[in-house]
């Protein structure tokens, strides 16, 4: 008889750079120049002069010790006065259109999204795709359309294979240089009946008997029925590497056609089928987010010959407002949380099922995965920088649970230095939720909602007060990545 062992997972750990104390070195050194100042001054200018510098010493010091949510104070109060200096001039508010206050009331993204261009391209395999490009950071994104395989009826034993597949995914994307972001995207929106009533349209025939075409139909009606339809997606950043495609769309549109076919094949290894959505299907979904009341227009008009005509630079909303914890955007309104902590311990694939799976509660939902993986020289830097600042942690810390946890500590960033030097990729993560709801809805029923999802997904999350706007973005998965396009200086990060 076999005995079953359920697989577990860990979801990693955060390299530190910590000096004494468990202090940053920024704060570690801060600290340290104050307390020789301090020294200095009473013995060169007396008691009154050490006791003002260490006052002043104090308050420049104790917002990089105090960290609330994750960040330092300095952090949260650049954010604060980025929001407040923004919303002054003006810059919270988005139109477009003949009232747009752009000159010749031109029409664009707003936000991240405003320089961005999208071009079409064309596969080795003879697939179109849709190409978004950020001129400003040299970088390109493709967006592939999935059907990840579901675990219904699927053995154990292959459900590990398609884990194992995936990481084999992000190892092997890693390693190239130039890929900068994965972006799975598992996006739920309400069932509108136009994409079903489209799809039937297409493959029944006229002549077919009768009986069949009714139990189609049938079948169409009672699929719109489930009120809410899964659309996940997996977006992929490149960055130009070489001067030619950073000035010429077109020669990085045929590297990725060239690669295009090989990620593919990598991802039904993993068990999700994809292929590439085109410039108007990227478009559409655009549209849609922006404006949750286009979608069954959109959707009728895919099935038409022409397609729905949407220019990209119109994908965006007729008017946007940023406000500190909420975006209003086309008559909807829409919030986005990021996670601030991993599940701890161990889990099971499983864990993020509740917080993915479509709920008719929250029918317009959107969960982004963002990997950033590093590249191997990166990798070998981290994992033994990790290693000596936990070795430096253990040595400086005494008794009971501390040390213990010091110690789990090290061991953890021993094994990320052989796993690493063994071939496996280090990749870093992050988790957007966002939601969209018709104005007027109640905001605490949808905040309590998706707290009590996140916490069954043993997720720590926080709202991106002060930048809505980027987070919403971010979260569509066209290659907005918020912390290679952050304003925070790395060192106030703590």
């Amino acid at each position: 008889m076999t005995e079953y062992y359920e697989r577990t997972y860990s979801a990693g750990t955060r390299p530190r750079a910590e000096g004494l104390f468990g202090l940053s070195w920024v704060a570690m050194v801060t600290a340290g120049v104050v307390i020789v100042t301090v020294v200095l001054a009473q013995a060169i200018v007396g008691l009154l002069a050490a006791g003002i510098l260490l006052g002043v010493g104090t308050v420049v010091t104790a917002p990089l010790v105090i960290q609330i949510g994750g960040r330092t104070g300095y952090v949260r109060a650049l954010l604060l006065w980025q929001w407040w200096r923004g919303a002054r001039r003006g810059e919270h508010r988005y139109r477009s259109g003949s009232f747009s206050a752009i000159p010749g009331g031109a029409t664009t993204l707003p936000g991240l999204l405003a320089p961005s261009r999208l071009y079409q391209g064309q596969a080795v395999d003879g697939h179109s795709f849709g190409l978004i490009h950020l001129p400003k950071f040299d970088e390109y994104t493709v967006v592939l359309r999935a059907w990840p395989q579901g675990g219904e009826a699927v053995d154990q034993e292959l459900v590990d294979q398609w884990v194992a597949a995936w990481g084999s995914f992000l190892a092997s994307l890693g390693s190239a240089p130039d890929v900068k972001a994965i972006v799975p995207v598992i996006d739920t929106v309400p069932e509108t009946g136009n994409r079903l009533t489209a799809e039937v349209s297409a493959i029944v025939r006229p002549g077919a008997p009768e009986v069949a075409q009714r139990v189609m139909w049938e079948l169409a009606d009672q699929l719109a029925s489930q009120r809410v339809q899964l659309e996940p997606r997996v977006a992929i950043t490149f960055e130009a590497t070489t001067p030619e495609r950073r000035k010429i769309p077109a020669e990085q549109a045929l590297e990725i056609g060239r690669r295009l076919p090989g990620i593919l094949a990598a991802l039904a290894e993993a068990g999700v089928r994809a292929e590439p959505m085109t410039a108007a299907q990227i478009t559409a979904v655009v549209r849609r987010a922006y404006d949750p009341a286009a979608q069954a227009d959109l959707e009728a008009a895919a099935a038409e010959p022409g397609g729905h005509g949407v220019p990209w630079s119109m994908a965006g909303p007729q008017d946007e407002q940023q406000r500190y914890d909420r975006l209003l955007h086309s008559g909807a309104v829409s919030i986005t949380w990021e996670m601030t902590q991993a599940p701890p311990g161990v889990l099971t694939e499983r864990v993020l099922q509740r917080l993915l799976e479509p709920n008719p509660e929250l029918p317009r939902k959107r969960v982004a995965v963002i990997y950033r993986p590093h590249s191997a020289a990166e990798a070998t830097r981290i994992v033994d920088d990790d290693w000596r600042n936990a070795r430096v942690a253990e040595q400086h810390t005494k008794g009971g649970l501390v040390s213990a946890s010091a110690s789990i500590r090290v061991a953890n960033a021993e094994q990320a230095r052989q796993e690493q030097a063994r071939g496996h990729g280090l990749t870093r993560y992050g988790i957007l939720i966002t939601l969209t709801a018709p104005r007027g809805e109640d905001i605490p029923r949808i905040e309590a909602l998706v707290q009590d999802l996140s916490t069954q997904a043993r997720l720590t999350i926080r709202r991106c007060n002060t930048y809505q706007s980027a987070a919403f973005a971010a979260s569509l998965g066209v290659g907005v990545i918020l912390p290679e396009h952050a304003t925070i200086p790395e060192a106030l990060e703590g």
